[in-house]
């Protein structure tokens, strides 16, 4: 990884009530219609922390893909109810460096 590599961090906690299935699940149906068919959009990750922290690591061709992609989530059905699952709180924002 390089600086101003297309990667966007997202870090969160689930709302009580929410499992891991579930969040598997809503996270599959949103790369299916949303984001694989995004410009610059490669690949995404969830990582799964102690303490019921997950990671989201977008990848995409540059920086500038990674940030348009991450943006258009906000109303489409599929990435608002993955959006849905997560403490709004308790998210946080990062890029690689």
């Amino acid at each position: 990884m390089n600086a101003g590599e297309g990667f966007e961090l997202g870090r969160f906690r689930l709302k009580p009530g929410v499992t891991e299935v579930d969040l598997l699940a809503a996270s599959a149906a949103m790369e299916a219609a949303h984001l694989d068919v995004q410009p610059g959009f490669i690949k995404r990750t969830l990582v799964r922390l102690e303490g019921g922290v997950y990671l989201d690591v977008v990848c995409a061709r540059s920086r500038v893909d990674a940030e348009r992609i991450c943006a258009s989530w906000i109303g489409q059905p599929d990435c608002e109810r993955f959006l849905a699952l997560i403490e709004a709180d308790s998210i946080e924002f990062g890029t690689i460096l």
